[in-house]
């Protein structure tokens, strides 16, 4: 009898831990806008990637992308376990898509240190399309008032860009760049949710790195309304703000890239 009732006490508590916030499915999908910013550089010679202003300044080594505000979609899934010392993993992918029309581009300009311009170019078109996958690993501590993670993470680029012109030296129109790229940018994690008030929640989420000229971060605020439902499965939707920037030196050669704008979620914990 004490064995069975041992027995009966163990599986209770196994029950108990399994259905508390230790072990968990949460998943979301959402669409945010992207205003793009920044610029390629190499010495004297700058292209900004969303500056039309650029094109028409009298400089001829400063030149636009012409690249436009999109909007583009995003998914999520993370994994809360309640295994010691192995961490949870989130993984999600982000879609960075846009093109557009520029008057002007200053040629001999490298971008993203990986391929270059060759020619100044005019009435020209930019394609620039990039698959984020970013995984974190990170650990979960929740005090009364909050919840918060802390990790790290690794968000790698897949990027292609295409750039059709009239070079200003032969007057030809081509393609004149056609080239896929990639760039790694590992981040240090932090994430906190506060506690539901009549189902409204903040969040906040930072993702950091630095080394020597180069930097890699990203800023996230949010409101959070669950909704309250009988069941296992928690939905909820979500509207914030979101700041991402990528900066890269290697010699002369100097890239920045930000993405910022407004995003609209939906999703469930499980």
């Amino acid at each position: 009898m004490k064995k069975l009732s041992l027995a009966a006490i163990l599986v209770a508590g196994m029950v108990s831990f399994a259905s508390a916030d230790f072990l968990s499915i949460s998943a979301g999908v959402g669409y945010e806008q992207q205003k793009v910013g920044g610029y390629t550089k190499l010495g004297d010679v700058k292209n900004y990637f969303n500056k039309h202003s650029a094109e028409n300044d009298g400089n001829s080594n400063t030149g636009n992308f012409g690249l436009d505000d999109k909007y583009n979609p995003y998914f999520w899934v993370k994994f809360i376990h309640p295994l010691p010392v192995i961490p949870n993993v989130k993984f999600q992918y982000t879609r960075y898509d846009s093109s557009g029309h520029s008057n002007y581009i200053a040629g001999n300009v490298e971008i993203f240190g990986d391929f270059k311009i060759p020619s100044s170019l005019t009435n020209a078109t930019t394609d620039m399309s990039i698959d984020s996958y970013d995984i974190t690993f990170f650990y979960e501590f929740k005090p009364v008032i909050a919840d918060i993670e802390a990790g790290l993470g690794l968000d790698y680029w897949k990027g292609h860009t295409s750039i059709t012109g009239t070079s200003v030296d032969t007057g030809v129109t081509k393609k004149w760049v056609d080239e896929d790229w990639s760039v790694v940018l590992p981040y240090l994690y932090a994430h906190l949710e506060s506690m539901q008030f009549f189902g409204f929640s903040a969040i906040g989420d930072i993702k950091f790195a630095s080394l020597g000229d180069n930097y890699h971060h990203e800023y996230m605020g949010a409101v959070k309304y669950t909704i309250d439902i009988i069941g296992p499965v928690n939905p909820y939707i979500k509207l914030g703000y979101k700041l991402k920037e990528a900066y890269g030196k290697d010699g002369k050669n100097e890239t920045k890239i930000d993405y910022r704008g407004l995003f609209l979620e939906a999703g469930a914990k499980f």
